[in-house]
Order: C-alpha cells, then sequence, then structure tokens
C-alpha cells in the first residue's frame, strides 16, 4: 500500500508471508524414517520517498524479516538517492542490507544455521536521449555468515557453520544506440567482476568456480525494408572461470578456456502481426567448456581422469512463428526478436 501526503513526500508499506515445507525419506537402520523443515518466512517493509527539488530525491525504509526456523527478527536497513546531473544525466548512490536462508539441502541437515546476508554499495550514472542510453555502474558488496561444512558434500556427518565470508566488487557499463545509422540498432555491453569466498567445504577464501572476471556482449540488429526483414548478429565472450584440478597442488588455481559465442538470427514480417523467426547459436562452432568432471579415484599413475562439462550442442537452431493479437494493429515482437 502507498500513501501521498504531500507532494514530496510518500510512504511505500507492505508484508508478504512465504509458507515452505520441504520433505525427504531416508532410511536410518533399517527403518524408514521422513525428515521434514518448515523454513516459513514473514517479512514487513516501510520506505519513504522524499523529493527535495527537481533535481534531488531520496528513498529510506527498512525491512523486517522473521525467520520461523530460528524465531528471531532480523531488521535490514535500506536508502538510495538520486540527483540529476544536468539535462540528461542521473547519479545514485544506494545501500541495502540482505539475508537469504540456507538452502534446504543444508538446512535438512542443521536446522540451526543462521541467514546469510550481505551489504550492498552501489553507484549507478544514467545518460539518455532520444535513441540513446549510457548507463554506468560500480558496485561493492560484503558477504557474512555464508555456511560453511568440513566434508566434500554437504551429509549427516558434516559439521556446519556460519563462519563464511566473502566480497564482490566490480563494475558495469551498458551503450545503446538506435539513432546514428538509420535501420541499425545496436548496443554493448561489458561487466567486470572481482571476487572471492570463504563457504561451502572451500579450504580458503577464493574465487568460486560460477565467477568470470570479463564479460562482453554485443548485439546488433538491421531493418532491410526491401525484404520486410530484421536480421541480427550477437557475440558474447567471457572469461575462462576457476576450477579444481585434483593433479595440481593448490586449491581451485586453473581455469577454463575463454567463452566466444556468434549468434545469427533472422525475422521476416508476413505482414504487421505476423513474423516467422530463425536463429542459430555459436555460428563458428566453438568448443566452449564450462567445466571439467574428475574420477573420484586416481589411475594406476595416481592421475584422476577428466571430462570436459560442454553444451549439449555446439550450435542451436530455431525456428518460430510469432503471431501479436492486439487491438492495437502496429504491435508486434520485433523489437523482442
Amino acid at each position: 500500500m502507498s500513501k501521498r501526503f504531500i507532494n514530496r513526500i510518500k510512504l511505500h508499506f507492505g508484508g508478504e508471508y512465504i509458507y515452505k515445507t520441504f520433505s525427504e525419506d531416508f532410511i536410518a537402520s533399517e527403518n524408514p524414517e521422513e525428515l521434514q523443515i518448515k523454513p516459513e518466512v514473514s517479512a514487513g517493509f516501510a520506505e519513504a520517498d522524499f523529493i527535495f527539488s527537481k533535481k534531488f530525491a531520496l528513498k529510506t525504509g527498512f525491512r523486517s524479516t522473521y525467520l520461523d526456523l530460528r524465531k528471531q527478527f532480523y531488521w535490514l536497513p535500506r536508502l538510495s538517492m538520486a540527483m540529476k546531473t544536468g539535462k540528461d544525466g542521473q547519479l545514485s548512490l544506494a545501500y541495502g542490507q540482505y539475508l537469504q536462508q540456507p538452502e534446504n539441502d543444508l538446512l535438512k541437515f542443521d536446522q540451526t544455521l543462521a541467514p546469510e546476508t550481505a551489504t550492498h554499495y552501489i553507484l549507478n550514472y544514467q545518460w539518455s536521449r532520444p535513441g540513446y542510453i549510457l548507463r554506468a555502474e560500480a558496485y561493492h558488496i560484503e558477504y557474512n555468515d555464508l555456511v560453511k561444512f568440513n566434508t566434500p558434500e554437504p551429509g549427516y556427518n558434516s559439521a556446519y557453520t556460519n563462519e563464511g565470508y566473502g566480497y564482490a566488487r566490480g563494475a558495469d557499463f551498458f551503450f545503446r544506440d538506435d539513432k546514428s545509422v538509420e535501420n541499425l540498432q545496436y548496443w554493448i555491453s561489458y561487466s567486470f567482476i572481482d571476487s572471492q569466498r570463504d563457504f561451502r567445504n572451500y579450504p580458503v577464501k577464493t574465487t568460486p568456480q560460477f565467477v568470470a572476471n570479463h564479460t562482453v556482449c554485443l548485439v546488433t540488429k538491421y531493418w532491410i525494408e526491401e525484404l520486410r526483414s530484421q536480421a541480427g548478429l550477437t557475440y558474447t565472450f567471457a572469461s575462462g572461470r576457476p576450477y579444481e584440478d585434483p593433479n595440481t597442488s593448490g586449491f581451485m588455481n586453473r581455469k577454463t578456456k575463454n567463452y566466444n559465442s556468434l549468434s545469427f538470427n533472422w525475422a521476416y514480417l508476413l505482414s504487421q502481426q505476423k513474423i516467422i523467426y530463425f536463429s542459430v547459436s555459436n555460428v563458428l562452432g566453438s568448443r566452449n567448456v564450462f567445466n571439467y568432471d574428475y574420477a573420484k579415484t586416481a589411475d594406476e599413475n595416481g592421475i584422476f581422469e577428466r571430462q570436459a562439462i560442454t553444451p549439449a550442442a555446439d550450435r542451436f537452431f530455431f525456428v518460430g512463428f510469432f503471431w501479436t493479437i492486439s487491438s492495437n494493429k502496429s504491435k508486434n515482437q520485433l523489437e523482442n526478436l
């Protein structure tokens, strides 16, 4: 719900209740048993918008979360502000605290685990004109109370704690141009992230497997009037991700090769609201590797054999028909293809 007191002050408040259950059958000794948890969550929030002028605004508030498993309330402050830097630009700053319950596959073994927490600091700049958008954002996130366990995989015999911690910091850039070249749209995004965590069964703080330090994406769309068609190309690059190689010393000190993919698509207008669409991913057939799966035991030479984890297929083809049914006869899905 929301309530406006005067033109410059507005209050938002509300709540939510999330009902969850998790059950699992298992065999202890000779008798089957059932393990069941109910990690229910209740929360309330309140935020106030203060518009001090046409160039400066502030939003402040908090979220209160009650976790039924722990019988405990958590208070999470939030703050953001925005300032116009000119006719086309805006600078904003945000701070917030967040929490998340551990996964059910961990809570089922230890229901006393505390929620994992994160503190966000975000600085954002956006510049826009008709046909152009530029966004730049820098962020720093501190993670605390991450779950750790002392076995290769979580299990009944694992010892659990909330002693994990870590950080993530980086920058994102986005630029879109719909105007410089007639019938051409393109946008480019770049992300840099530096992150390290000591969590789960990690022996030291290091970069997790799911983090690629650099990611670039370039998307182009070109409208061909004579063919009533839109042709598009998308190129994606990501630097290699770390992985654990039991054949080498250290922990998570190897990286996969860089990810590369060039995709092509074509949309043909049968009529204003009917489109035939064709696309093929990874046109050049790059052999991308996401990770490696190593054998549990070494061979007679003491080497752990491995198998690359790759996409199910190097290329995917798609053919579709899109029909927009709307009272507005000029609408279609071309912008989304």
